[in-house]
């Protein structure tokens, strides 16, 4: 990749409901950033805000959050996908010669003000799906956790010892809007099934959240900070939105994704060279799922890199560290969440959650019907 963008500032928050309004979170983590680095809203050349009309509630929804941005009467722009898609526009608007710095503003209300699954309905084909009423997001991913047992031959508890493991890392990350502590295999056993093998701790709850994130250039970023994390390498891809022409138990688009964002970033052996990963696995059976897509985990293997502790804070390649999705889903937002816990790690100021080594980083994101959609961003310092 020609040229170099680094992430030099982040503000993030996430909570079951924040009681507020889409334009007050705006200002409240765009000014907070601001202040962090000691600069006005003119010294951002453009602004990239990521929302979703659909889950607004309104039609270009980003022109009632440019004042609260701070983008009026400034260069702005809106992605509707995962923040991480965000990320990737921000880095090709600098590397462009054009900008030298960009914010990206993500949020979602998904826990106060909106259904949470309801999106997901209406990206189901409207001449069968929606009229049959037979699928939604919760039962679609229990078939995709179904058949990806079932491929490896692994057991229900597997998806118990995942989410134990996310959930007691979320209970140690102040980011994180479901924070239960204590909890183990045996709670999250005896937690409700939504659809089998599903249960309520196997899947994202509903959550209020946002982030703001500041990219600049190489030359601009050292200005701004002594702790740069630089986006090494980036790839997003797309698989049909129909399920039924779909491999469930893999995930092709994020395996192409991923291979884009190695290939720029000049990684040869994920397995090996990565030291951690955030993945927006918003159910438990995909978080191994993915991480075999992105070439982290050996496929088969989970139940084993499970229960030997290779995914733990402390194991050989740390998966979701802050807790991932299952601590908390802003949507929109919660692949730019992601963004910010890796960069968190890098910069060695993840805490209780703290990785040993961590120089370099996998930030995944993934939108629509069973992760339809991802995107992969490859951080190092």
């Amino acid at each position: 990749m020609e040229g170099k963008v680094a992430i030099v500032g982040f503000r993030m928050m996430s909570a079951p409901d924040l009681v507020t309004s889409r334009e007050r979170l705006t200002f409240e983590l765009t000014r907070g950033l601001l202040d962090d680095l000691g600069i006005d809203r003119v010294d951002v050349d453009t602004t990239i805000i990521d929302s979703n009309d659909f889950l607004d509630g309104r039609t270009i929804s980003n022109v009632f959050l440019d004042g609260p941005a701070g983008a009026y009467l400034r260069d702005e722009s809106k992605v509707e996908m995962d923040g991480v898609n965000a990320v990737i526009y921000a880095c090709m608007r600098i590397l462009s010669g054009q900008y030298r710095t960009a914010m990206v503003v993500a949020l979602g209300l998904t826990g106060s003000q909106v259904s949470p699954y309801l999106h997901i309905e209406y990206a189901l084909s409207a001449h069968y799906d929606r009229q049959t009423r037979l699928l939604n997001e919760l039962n679609s991913a229990a078939l995709q956790a179904r058949v990806y047992l079932a491929k490896y031959g692994y057991s229900e508890e597997l998806l118990d010892e995942i989410a134990a493991q996310a959930l007691g890392n979320a209970a140690l990350d102040p980011y994180q809007a479901r924070r239960i502590s204590g909890v183990g295999k045996d709670e999250v056993a005896a937690s409700a099934y939504y659809y089998e093998p599903l249960r309520e701790l196997h899947c994202y709850p509903p959550t209020d959240g946002g982030c703001a994130m500041l990219l600049a250039s190489e030359e601009r970023a050292r200005e701004l900070t002594d702790k740069p994390v630089w986006v090494l390498g980036m790839g997003r891809s797309i698989e049909t939105f129909y399920i039924g022409e779909r491999d469930l138990a893999a995930s092709p688009s994020t395996a192409q994704a991923a291979e884009r964002a190695y290939a720029m970033a000049g990684v040869k052996n994920p397995g090996a060279e990565v030291d951690l990963a955030e993945i927006s696995a918003l159910f438990a059976h995909q978080e191994p799922l993915l991480a075999e897509a992105m070439g982290l985990l050996e496929e088969g293997k989970a139940e084993e890199a499970y229960r030997s502790g290779d995914t733990s804070v402390a194991g050989k390649i740390p998966l979701n560290p802050s807790g991932g999705a299952l601590g908390g889903h802003p949507i929109c937002a919660s692949g730019l969440i992601r963004v910010a816990q890796a960069v968190r790690q890098l910069r060695g100021e993840a805490g209780e959650n703290q990785v040993g080594k961590a120089e370099i980083a996998v930030a995944h994101g993934q939108d629509g019907l069973c992760a339809q959609q991802n995107a992969v961003l490859v951080l190092g310092v």
